[in-house]
């Protein structure tokens, strides 16, 4: 789910640049990913000795280790933006499809689609359903590996975008990403599990709020977010563990209001620049309906971009093309519909 509040972006980004963003983001950034490196590259090395030789012993050690990667992840979700999206529907697509994981078996995992890879595949197979078999054993082997694969690609690449992209682009990134965050532990994932064969989700969380306040601390956004960024923090540290079992429970209705607070704030933030908030909103429409086939949130985007457009010379032929496009929308259109029209808002734009 990603209602961004993006006109709260751009009132950030001259500010964003003075203060050293660029560096602020790989000195915070980079360790997350390095750490996630390690860990993954320990737990592919960890399944080849454990499918050699398998143990309880060797089972817990996988599991460590599993916990451990998982951590890192979790707290780079607040930093999801440049080349993070090519990578995460094979790091953490959830839920997965536990038949096709299971049909999956001895097919070479570059040929598997998103709903057997990643995090949670290998949670499946190392909380639920440890491997008895030489087959399933290999495929941990295999899901272990291309893990640490896609971590290693998305660490190379991150750090070449960071090198490259403006700090304007950043400071817009990294405020989507934290609005998203937000909106989604008080919409979806307080809410729902996460990691439930694990018996983890309100670590997930924990980690979540710990990279969200990372994350925020790197943006000029003033007081009141700062201090709700640390209420949210506290709040999630605060979860009954396993939150599986305890969803009834006051505290997380606790941290349902906090995030929430968090992310009112944030939409208030002051506004400016409205063709990139145009942009931005296109972007944003372009990945939810395009991209995921979410109706609710293609219209909320459509909504942004027609407020977006009405201090801009081209308003009169960009909401022409946005009726028809809302129209389309509303009618559930096909991608090969509604695409043209996006371009030609893009084409407008620049």
């Amino acid at each position: 789910m990603r209602r961004y509040v993006l006109w709260a972006v751009i009132g950030l980004l001259g500010m964003a640049g003075a203060q050293g963003l660029k560096e602020g983001l790989a000195a915070t950034v980079s360790p997350l990913l390095e750490g996630l490196v390690g860990q993954t590259r320990l737990l592919a090395q960890a399944s080849e000795a454990y499918a050699a030789n398998p143990s309880t012993e060797g089972l817990h050690r996988l599991q460590l280790l599993w916990h451990a990667a998982r951590d890192y992840w979790e707290e780079l979700e607040a930093f999801a933006f440049g080349p993070v999206g090519d990578y995460d529907p094979y790091l953490d697509t959830w839920p997965i499809s536990l038949e096709d994981l299971k049909r999956s078996v001895g097919v070479p995992v570059e040929n598997l689609p998103p709903e057997v890879r990643g995090f949670h595949a290998l949670e499946y197979l190392l909380f639920q359903e440890p491997p008895q078999d030489a087959g399933t054993l290999h495929h941990l082997v295999l899901l272990a590996q291309d893990l640490a694969r896609q971590v290693q690609a998305l660490r190379e690449r991150y750090g070449a975008y960071l090198e490259t992209a403006s700090d304007e682009e950043l400071a817009a990134e990294l405020y989507a990403a934290s609005l998203e965050l937000a909106e989604e532990l008080f919409a979806e994932k307080l809410k729902n599990p996460e990691s439930p064969y694990a018996r983890r989700s309100a670590e997930d969380y924990q980690a979540n709020g710990r990279g969200l306040a990372q994350a925020l601390a790197l943006l000029p956004t003033g007081g009141t977010p700062w201090a709700l960024a640390l209420a949210l923090r506290a709040a999630l540290a605060d979860l009954p563990s396993p939150l599986e079992e305890a969803w009834g429970d006051s505290r997380v209705a606790k941290a349902q209001a906090q995030a929430e607070a968090l992310y009112q704030a944030l939409a208030k933030t002051p506004v400016g620049g409205a063709k990139e908030r145009a942009r931005l909103w296109l972007r944003t429409f372009r990945e939810e309906y395009l991209g995921e086939g979410e109706v609710d949130e293609g219209l909320a985007a459509l909504e942004g971009l027609e407020m977006a457009l009405q201090s801009l010379s081209q308003r009169e032929e960009a909401q022409q093309i946005l009726e028809v496009l809302r129209s389309k929308v509303q009618a559930g259109a096909p991608a090969e519909e509604v695409d043209p029209l996006v371009r030609a808002l893009e084409d407008l734009l620049r």
